[in-house]
């Protein structure tokens, strides 16, 4: 069984080549993307086993991406096909009406990730697992999204492997803030590792300073927080150990997809047993690398290719 659990909905983006307003953009690139499958294939092409759970439609996006993730390595045996729904898209608005910032246009109401439920995984699907990892998109997509998150937590505790969560919010997903953070505390709280950042923490416990962030959550019980603070790096705390780490800097093309490369290579490097400070500085440097191209999993690296990288930057 896999090393490391995620579950969520899978989705094809389509990225426009162009910067500017979607209304004058002419031609796109696509390519697979969601949170939850981008930590899978990130964790895989670093050498770790991941599995990911979730629903596609029975078309050929759904086909694409079923084939993408077994390609990567990532175990799809509870990626179900749904018939009845299809699968979600999202577009990519790079440049405007921020000029260094990426946005995202959704189109996966009623998708078939979104039908997501407690009866397409069981107990034996995180069997042998170390970790599961969540964000707070999948709990926003529907109820039975959100009762499968709950469930799949009961079985993680229960089983004693270690629970990940991204706070990852996306307003446009949420029907208030306020719903937000009732619905993502109580996993928060039950979290052994939580990623995050200002503006997430802002909304769930009312604080922006990445030394307070650290401190609110410890003293929530979590055992490791990670802050990712974008251009300006990350910084970390687990046990009464703290850790900071720079970004690198690069061309930013598209940021989309960096705070999940650097939790899925903070995982990757977590389950291979390095310090919190070696975590942290290969996960930092992941996230950078994945902003200097279009896509979210382009530019994930392999083990090999992310050890010659670190030993460029850091001889």
């Amino acid at each position: 069984m896999a090393e490391l659990v995620t579950m969520g909905e899978a989705l094809i983006q389509l990225n426009a080549l162009s910067k500017g307003p979607l209304r004058h953009a002419y031609l796109f690139e696509r390519h697979v993307a969601g949170s939850e499958a981008n930590v899978a294939v990130c964790v895989s092409r670093l050498g770790r086993s991941s599995a990911f759970v979730g629903r596609v439609g029975d078309d050929e996006f759904g086909r694409c991406i079923a084939s993408w993730l077994r390609g990567e390595g990532v175990d799809v045996r509870w990626l179900r096909i749904d018939p009845e729904a299809p699968t979600g898209i999202y577009f990519v608005q790079r440049g405007y009406p921020f000029p260094s910032r990426s946005s995202m246009i959704y189109y996966r109401r009623g998708s078939a990730g979104s039908r997501l439920s407690i009866e397409d995984f069981d107990r034996t699907t995180f069997q042998n697992s170390r970790i599961l990892h969540l964000s707070g998109i999948t709990p926003a997509l529907s109820s039975s999204a959100r009762e499968a998150c709950t469930k799949a937590i009961e079985l993680v505790k229960d089983s004693g492997a270690l629970l990940s969560i991204d706070t990852n919010i996306r307003p446009v997903l949420w029907p208030s803030l306020e719903e937000a953070t009732r619905v993502l505390m109580p996993m928060v709280e039950k979290a052994d590792i939580v990623f995050t950042d200002p503006a997430d923490s802002e909304i769930l416990i009312g604080e922006t300073d990445p030394d307070k962030i650290l401190e609110v959550y410890k003293s929530l019980g979590v055992g490791t927080v990670v802050v990712k603070l974008g251009e300006r790096g990350a910084v970390a705390s687990s046990g009464s150990e703290k850790a900071k780490a720079e970004a690198i800097e690069v061309t930013v093309e598209d940021a989309i997809g960096a705070g999940d490369a650097l939790a899925g290579t903070f995982l990757a490097c977590q389950l291979a047993g390095r310090s919190l400070f070696e975590s942290l500085r290969r996960a930092t440097l992941v996230g950078s690398l994945v902003t200097t191209v279009r896509g979210d999993q382009e530019m994930l690296p392999t083990l090999k290719d992310l050890e010659i990288i670190y030993r460029y930057y850091y001889p």
